[in-house]
């Protein structure tokens, strides 16, 4: 294996964490909308997070992630364009 399909290997891990990391963040602004409609999970302060936050960070990231899954290959020539 040469170094250049090793950092491809690495870029598509990456962007599969990322891409993970999205979905972790979609599925807790799903089950924050969830739990805002219920009123007895209400706090009375006002310290609860938004759920527009949870979809700001996890549909971008998502994007980035598949994005980046899908470009490794291009990625990994551009960093080792002079090998063949």
């Amino acid at each position: 294996m040469k170094a250049a399909d090793l950092f491809g290997v690495l870029v598509r891990m990456a962007g599969f964490l990322i891409v993970l990391y999205g979905l972790w963040e979609i599925w807790g602004g799903l089950e924050n909308a969830v739990e805002n409609l219920l009123p007895v999970n209400q706090m009375e302060d006002g310290q609860q997070v938004s759920t527009f936050a949870y979809f700001a960070f996890g549909i971008p990231s998502m994007l980035l992630g598949a994005l980046i899954f899908l470009l490794a290959d291009g990625i990994a020539k551009l960093a080792y364009r002079n090998q063949s």
